[in-house]
């Protein structure tokens, strides 16, 4: 992950991950995209995410060279949290991203989607 502290982020996804059944994924692009969130979207299932137990895996996409970012979330994750949940997130990583601060962006992503896991898919004796 380029420009990107993977320990930090590797550190804040086994956080969110802790006490849900839901996964977090992180994919950096290496090449320009014109739609971020179809390539989420796409990575998500050559990835095989959507084929978690649950449908509940979130896939954050980061694409430098395109200056874009996206945050998809697998159905079941998406049906409780809605539209306006991700639109929230996206908005919130959005300054750290003008700041070129892609770590602290990703980590208060990935805290604000593994607190919504937590809530909506704990893991069983959690």
């Amino acid at each position: 992950m380029t420009g990107i502290d993977r320990g930090r982020v590797q550190t804040a996804i086994d956080s969110a991950e802790r006490g849900t059944t839901g996964r977090v994924a992180v994919h950096v692009m290496h090449h320009e995209t014109p739609d971020a969130l179809e390539s989420a979207r796409e990575h998500l299932h050559r990835a095989e995410l959507h084929k978690h137990p649950h449908r509940n895996a979130i896939i954050f996409l980061v694409a430098p060279k395109s200056r874009r970012f996206a945050v998809y979330g697998d159905d079941a994750i998406h049906k409780v949290v809605g539209e306006q949940f991700w639109k929230d997130v996206v908005a919130e990583m959005t300054p750290h991203f003008k700041r070129d601060d892609m770590t602290g962006a990703l980590e208060h992503g990935i805290a604000r989607t593994g607190e919504q896991l937590r809530l909506h898919f704990p893991k069983a004796g959690a």
